[in-house]
């Protein structure tokens, strides 16, 4: 059996898991830096509604690969925050649809800077053809784990 170091040394879902929390801790940071009130988890969603807007909870959350009551409550912090607002679905009463409000459709140029200063900050000294081959690699393995489900 291997130890620890063994098991984590050779480990892709290991490495990987320690590389996606340092980088969503970063752009956190890079987030607070600049007065930015949004968490990692708003971000996402926030992303998939700048892309398109009138969403329901359950395509947030097919999205974001969170579950729907996860996402029922970041949208609920979202509105207390003026950023998005539930509407009812015209054919189905059932469902609500999501909407970004001025205040999230503002937030978008200067989320997406901080997006692309932490994407630099996380990817400084990479040869950009290591980058290709890393996110290559990475769409493969989304893929393969894609296909299991």
């Amino acid at each position: 059996m291997p130890t620890f170091h063994e098991y984590t040394a050779r480990s892709f879902g290991f490495h990987l898991n320690k590389a996606a929390r340092l980088i969503a801790q970063r752009l956190s940071h890079n987030f607070k830096e600049h007065d930015f009130e949004v968490t990692i988890e708003q971000w996402r969603l926030l992303l998939y509604l700048w892309r398109e807007d009138g969403q329901t909870q359950n395509s947030l959350a097919l999205s974001s690969n969170k579950d729907e009551p996860s996402v029922s409550r970041i949208i609920n912090t979202m509105e207390k925050h003026n950023l998005v607002v539930r509407t009812r679905h015209p054919h189905d009463r059932r469902t609500n649809l999501i909407y970004l409000t001025e205040t999230g459709r503002n937030l978008k140029d200067g989320l997406m800077a901080m997006g692309d200063k932490t994407n630099e900050e996380t990817t400084q000294g990479i040869d950009l053809e290591d980058l290709t081959v890393c996110i290559r690699v990475l769409d493969k393995v989304i893929d393969n784990l894609s296909a299991l489900n």
